[in-house]
C-alpha cells in the first residue's frame, strides 16, 4: 500500500515561524504536483509566533497575486488558531473568519487568552503538570465546545501538549464534519486511541505542519502510523492511493 498527498493545508511561512515565503511554499507545492496548498500560519494569540492581524490583508493580496501566477494549483489562506482556555475559546474574533478560506485549530504552548491570570494558569498547567484524567476530560470538553461554536475545519495534532479523550473528540468531529489531523511532525495516538479513531465515523486529513518549503507534503510520520494501525485510506480526504497490495 502506498499513497501520496494531493493537498497540504497545514504549512507555515515567515508571517509566523516558518522560514519560507508564501510564494516559496506555493512553488514547492507546484513542483510536487499538489492540487491544493494552504497557508496556515499560527493564530493571533501565540505569544511568540502569532501572525499579526494587520498583516492579514497583505497575506490575502499575496495569495490573490499568486493565484494568477500559478493557475495550475488551488492556493488558500488559512490560519492555525489557538485554543486558549478550557471554555473552548479560540483566538479568533467573529469578523476574523471572513478574512480566511479556512480555519484549523489546536492547543499550543504559550498562548494568551482573556486575562493574565487565566492565561498563566492555562499555560503553566499544560506545560508543567502531568494531566489527570479529570483534566484530560476538561481539555476534551474545550475542543468539543470550540468545534460546536466556531466554523473550524480541522483539529490539528490532538494529543500534543495535552492528551485528549479520543473517542469523544472523534464522535464530536464526525457529528460536525470536522477532520482530525495526522500531523507530519507528531502523530501521537496510542494503540487504543488508534482503534477508537477507526471505530468512529470521523474522517481524517494529513497535514505536513511544514515550517520550511522543503517539508511541504512531508508525511512519513503519519504514513508510518497509518500503516501500523491499518487506518482506512478511504477516510483520509487529501490522499491518492498509488499502489495497493492485494
Amino acid at each position: 500500500m502506498d499513497f501520496k498527498m494531493t493537498a497540504d493545508y497545514h504549512t507555515h511561512t515567515i508571517y509566523s515561524d516558518g522560514v519560507g515565503t508564501i510564494e516559496e511554499n506555493v512553488a514547492r507545492a507546484v513542483e510536487l504536483g499538489l492540487k491544493t496548498i494552504g497557508i496556515s500560519d499560527h493564530g493571533f494569540n501565540h505569544v511568540k509566533n502569532g501572525v499579526k492581524r494587520e498583516k492579514v490583508a497583505e497575506m490575502r493580496a499575496e495569495i490573490e497575486r499568486l493565484r494568477k501566477v500559478y493557475p495550475q494549483i488551488e492556493i488558500l489562506l488559512g490560519i492555525e488558531a489557538n485554543l486558549v482556555n478550557l471554555n473552548g475559546e479560540l483566538d479568533m474574533k467573529p469578523e476574523d473568519f471572513a478574512n480566511f478560506d479556512y480555519c484549523i485549530f489546536g492547543i499550543h504552548y504559550f498562548t494568551y487568552g482573556k486575562g493574565v491570570k487565566d492565561s498563566f494558569k492555562f499555560n503553566m498547567h499544560n506545560l508543567l503538570l502531568k494531566p489527570t484524567k479529570k483534566y484530560i476530560e476538561k481539555v476534551t470538553d474545550s475542543y468539543i465546545k470550540a468545534i460546536e461554536k466556531y466554523p473550524v475545519k480541522v483539529v490539528v495534532h490532538p494529543n500534543y501538549v495535552v492528551p485528549v479523550n479520543t473517542k469523544r473528540l472523534a464522535d464530536a468531529c464526525a457529528k460536525k464534519g470536522v477532520l482530525i489531523e495526522f500531523n507530519g511532525k507528531r502523530t501521537t495516538f496510542t494503540p487504543q486511541q488508534a482503534q477508537e479513531l477507526i471505530d468512529s465515523k470521523a474522517k481524517f486529513i494529513i497535514g505536513s505542519d511544514a515550517h520550511s518549503p522543503s517539508r511541504i507534503a512531508e508525511c512519513s510520520v503519519p504514513k508510518e502510523f497509518i500503516e501500523k494501525y491499518n487506518i482506512p485510506l478511504d477516510r483520509i480526504v487529501n490522499i491518492e492511493v498509488t499502489e495497493q497490495n492485494k
